[in-house]
């Protein structure tokens, strides 16, 4: 390397090493001088808290858009741990509390203790599941045994309160330990919520006396209101604050103890969808504990409207019409209290209605703790969806499935004739079964319009009970259908069930599983799922509740069961002839048979009766669909210990009309 390069080479280097020392120059100028104040600003802070932003949980409303449960903005009291001067806290609490008593308006209490008018701490009776929290070692750690006044000995201690005025001590403690339960204390949550959906009035008066507190505040909220709260309870369900159980389920996918989550029916299964995205706030403070700065680092999406399928003016329908009939029974059958009713859409098997009664007032239920213990205790369990998860025995309403199965493996046809002397005596044995007339020689069609018991007897024999029990869960009996609630999977009778339960199974019992009896139970939505199946060719689509999914505000659709596209569970493989075989003797049972009722309704019918033996009065239940040439709906109806078929062809005939009263 010559003299003159080795030179250049030193230059370039003390050239670069200048201007690294330049740019320090400029940067610590820039930092101590033109933006020296900000830059201490920003060392001085020391404490940076995350706080989440709660997102609107989606809504539900039924097929036409008419709401089920909706949001209704409201307005809460708030905490903030970040900003509260812990050495004026009691203080604090205790002023806020005694400005709710002079609005005459509640706080969250979240203590199972109470000052009797003895001036005595007690236990709150009602309350043992949260007294038992409040004892256990995620608590104040005290025996089981441990009374009241232990109790608030150790919150006491736990919690800093220093006040001899016992009523003013249990004020404190109130909230105390709910800012302790909801992790406020050991920094679980930035934030805690004092009250919730206040008055306007008292927005203002908090405004106005605690505009110097910073560690209170007013947030805007949304407060689940439950619309038409007794027309579909058991299908929509309820949602309602985390508990520790359901956190140890939830806490894998960001729940807290603060949130809201579903706890029955679609509120809880759709729960994925309704919840929304939280969204969250960065708030930084300088070391005297001022808020400095305040970043939205993420924003709250809001969860997704579910439409259900079912039509909030036939649910009324079916809802009144359970009502009024049950009761009615009540003059011929005391034990009657009960029923159900389902109605599907033989298109797509969408489920129009589906009522369980008695019923209860899912708001009632949720908010009046008097009226939840009613409920609860109630004998005839209103809480019990017995559309979906009961399980009756079906009756003659099952006589339908053997004809289909007996037709299409050629058991017999439809012409074949048994003679009904009023007893089936199978053969070589003294089994017998009693039939509710003496028919003569009857064929298919007529056996089926008069419901007659000998000849399905002898229908039964000769397809046998496991080519019977292959036609029904074709046609989805003994099998769930689908639906996104809970469902029964119900019982057919035969060998398998009996050895489930220890029994032997005998051939000559195949004979009363024919007519409805022996083991066989399924629920109202599986009757209504193969009468469905029944009236549209034999194609078994997937019974459903939920119509579609959309965003928030109901203009995308992000999932949709669409009706001309429904899921097929199983197609059947019946044909055509053996299925207008059946139905055209279920049509002659609505003109001239069990069903005759419907012989001048405007729409055409068909449909099957049935009467089911059982401790007490017997079930009575029906199926139908219509109109008979293009069929639209399907319905099963059960009423418990109803005796007489009136009751069940009432209810389905107000659904009919409920149905068709827009299609006149």
């Amino acid at each position: 390397m010559t003299k003159k390069q080795k030179l250049a080479r030193y230059i370039t280097l003390l050239s670069f090493v200048f201007l690294v020392f330049l740019l320090y120059i400029c940067r610590l100028v820039d930092w101590q001088i033109v933006n020296g104040q900000k830059y201490l600003e920003l060392a001085n802070r020391s404490n940076i808290f995350i706080s989440k932003t709660d997102a609107l949980r989606g809504e539900i409303l039924d097929v036409n858009g008419v709401p089920f449960a909706e949001n209704e903005t409201g307005y809460n009291v708030v905490f903030d741990r970040y900003a509260m001067n812990e050495e004026n806290e009691n203080a604090l609490i205790l002023s806020l509390i005694q400005l709710f008593k002079q609005k005459n308006a509640a706080w969250i209490d979240a203590l199972p203790i109470y000052v009797s008018q003895a001036g005595r701490f007690e236990f709150a009776s009602d309350q043992s599941e949260k007294i038992e929290e409040l004892k256990g070692k995620t608590r104040l750690n005290l025996n089981s045994y441990a009374t009241a006044d232990d109790c608030m000995d150790r919150i006491i201690q736990k919690l800093h309160i220093d006040e001899s005025d016992k009523y003013k001590l249990h004020d404190i403690a109130s909230v105390k330990y709910g800012m302790l339960s909801k992790g406020y204390y050991q920094a679980i949550n930035t934030s805690y919520v004092f009250a919730e959906n206040i008055s306007q009035e008292l927005v203002s008066a908090i405004c106005e006396n605690y505009q110097e507190e910073k560690g209170i505040r007013i947030s805007l909220s949304s407060t689940r209101k439950i619309a038409n709260p007794d027309v579909a309870p058991h299908i929509v369900g309820f949602s309602g604050k985390m508990s520790e159980e359901q956190l140890e389920k939830f806490k894998d996918k960001g729940y807290t103890i603060e949130d809201i989550v579903g706890k029955s029916g679609i509120e809880l299964v759709m729960e994925d969808y309704l919840r929304g995205k939280s969204g969250e706030k960065k708030i930084e403070l300088s070391r005297e504990g001022e808020v400095v700065n305040v970043l939205q680092t993420k924003n709250a999406e809001p969860g997704k409207s579910i439409f259900l399928t079912i039509d909030q003016r036939i649910q009324k329908a079916a809802n009144e019409s359970l009502k009024k009939y049950v009761r009615s029974a009540q003059s011929i059958a005391h034990d009657c209290k009960s029923g159900a009713v389902v109605a599907l859409d033989v298109r797509d098997f969408s489920i129009l209605a589906a009522a369980s009664y008695p019923g209860y007032d899912l708001e009632r239920y949720v908010n009046d703790r008097a009226y939840y213990n009613e409920v609860s205790k109630d004998r005839a369990i209103p809480l019990y969806n017995r559309a979906f998860n009961g399980s009756f025995a079906p009756g003659s309403v099952f006589k339908p499935i053997v004809a289909i199965g007996a037709l299409e493996e050629n058991a017999m046809t439809e012409t074949d004739k048994v003679s009904c002397n009023g007893l089936f005596v199978y053969p070589g044995s003294n089994f017998t079964t009693k039939c509710l007339g003496h028919h003569g020689h009857v064929d298919f069609k007529y056996g089926l319009t008069k419901s007659c018991n000998v000849y399905f007897c002898e229908m039964g024999r000769r397809l046998g009970i496991k080519n019977m029990n292959l036609y029904c869960r074709k046609f989805g009996l003994g099998q769930k259908t689908g639906i996104e609630l809970t469902e029964t999977a119900g019982v057919l009778a035969g060998p398998e069930h009996s050895k489930s339960i220890g029994m032997i199974w005998s051939d000559k019992v195949t004979t009363k599983a024919a007519i409805g009896q022996s083991d066989n139970l399924f629920s109202p939505v599986q009757l209504a799922t193969y009468v469905a199946t029944i009236a549209n060719g034999g194609n078994r689509y997937r019974t459903h509740l939920i119509r579609k999914i959309t965003d928030y505000k109901r203009n995308e659709v992000i999932l949709e069961n669409d009706p001309e596209k429904p899921e097929l569970m199983e197609g059947t493989g019946v044909s055509e002839q053996t299925l207008d075989t059946v139905k055209s003797a279920m049509r002659q049972v609505a003109l001239a048979g069990t069903a005759r009722d419907f012989s001048n309704y405007p729409f055409t019918v068909a449909a099957k009766t049935g009467t089911a033996q059982n401790n007490g009065s017997d079930h009575v239940t029906f199926i139908c669909f219509a109109p008979y040439e293009k069929p639209e709906i399907a319905i099963a109806v059960v009423i418990e210990h109803g005796a007489k078929g009136f009751a069940s062809k009432g209810v389905a005939r107000d659904v009919l009309d409920a149905y068709f009263a827009t299609k006149n």
